[in-house]
């Protein structure tokens, strides 16, 4: 999850349905494990996830916190194992001899089948086991099903198997959503985020609003200049774009598509355009504070990609509203303009944000 926090979990208060998920402890990482508390609780077995628990997905060096860890452990006297359902089992050989623990791989977690075995090997009972792990949908459940306690630790990184990425971490999050209702907080996590309000995301938000008010500004007034005011051989340039969709496309009346309705889009595109340049100079500026670093085609591409999937979602939602709305022409245009602006800020700002300007919002 986003924002993991480091303390305990009243299991015996919350709902049986998320019981069987829940872990007993969740820390920041393997290295906040309090070994001697645990040791002095009856445990003797730790049972172990490799990947983004111990080291990162994929890699082959043991951070030194996990080797400090380990170290600690053997010291105590703990029977050290891991468990994994990897399908590269030569990797997971090398890893556990360069850590020099033994492992267990078998049948997928959350199968009970790797746990009931380790119990077995090193003739310890449930109680006297702890699961430390980093997915609450294999590890913690697996480990509840053969009545294990366990540990959830933070994930060491965010590479991971995709179908962990896309499924089983969406699926935490909801599950994470209701657990942290039965939450009790270290007193080091206690320490509360700033209100939405004081939040960065906020004032960047208001910032790109204030920008987009601008822009927008542009966009519109030069849109309806285009529409209601601006003339082409002596008729308004939006009836002249009317004529010429109708008689390319044979458009009239009885067709699904209203000449009327072809004004809208093909009028759009240029005060759109420049109110792209206007946002990607002011937000850069302004909402993102990125003028320390130089102006790349590649930051102006990405600005641009976006902003004209936006500009996009804008045209498609603002016609269909104004396609679909019973008024004046006039009264559609703003309409479908008021809704086209709000779908393309949600699209426009997430995305440049957590994209294009993904360094200066971090700041």
């Amino acid at each position: 999850m986003r924002h993991f926090k480091s303390g305990t979990f009243a299991r015996d208060t919350m709902p049986t349905s998320v019981r069987p998920f829940s872990p007993h402890i969740s820390l920041t990482g393997i290295d906040q494990v309090d070994l001697q508390a645990l040791w002095d609780s009856g445990k003797r077995l730790l049972l172990l996830d490799v990947d983004n628990t111990l080291l990162p997905w994929k890699a082959k060096e043991v951070p030194p916190e996990s080797k400090a860890f380990l170290t600690r452990a053997r010291e105590l006297g703990f029977d050290l194992c891991a468990i994994s359902n990897t399908r590269h089992p030569e990797r997971l050989t090398v890893i556990c001899g360069l850590m020099e623990i033994d492992f267990i791989r078998d049948k997928f977690k959350p199968s009970r089948r790797m746990y009931n075995a380790a119990l077995e090997k090193y003739g310890r009972t449930p109680e006297q086991t702890m699961m430390i792990g980093d997915q609450l949908l294999t590890d913690i459940w697996g480990a509840n099903r053969a009545g294990i306690d366990a540990i959830w630790v933070r994930r060491l990184g965010k590479e991971e198997f995709i179908g962990t990425r896309l499924v089983s971490r969406n699926v935490e999050k909801l599950l994470g959503t209701v657990l942290y209702r039965y939450f009790q907080a270290e007193e080091a996590d206690v320490e509360r985020r700033p209100g939405f309000f004081r939040r960065a995301v906020f004032q960047q938000m208001v910032k790109f609003a204030m920008v987009g008010g601008l822009a927008t500004a542009v966009d519109l007034g030069l849109h309806n200049y285009l529409m209601f005011r601006a003339t082409s051989g002596g008729m308004l340039l939006r009836e002249r774009v009317e004529l010429w969709a109708a008689a390319t496309f044979g458009l009239s009346q009885d067709t699904f598509i209203h000449p009327a309705e072809v004004a809208y889009p093909v009028l759009k595109i240029g005060p759109v355009l420049l109110a792209i340049l206007i946002s990607y100079l002011m937000n850069r500026w302004l909402t993102f504070q990125a003028t320390h670093e130089k102006i790349t085609v590649r930051q102006v591409v990405q600005f641009y990609a976006v902003a004209l999937v936006g500009m996009l979602i804008s045209i498609t939602a603002g016609s269909v509203v104004n396609a679909a709305a019973t008024g004046s022409v006039q009264a559609n245009w703003l309409k479908g303009s008021l809704v086209g602006m709000v779908a393309g800020f949600i699209w426009n700002f997430n995305v440049q944000r957590r994209w294009t300007f993904k360094k200066g919002s971090e700041q």
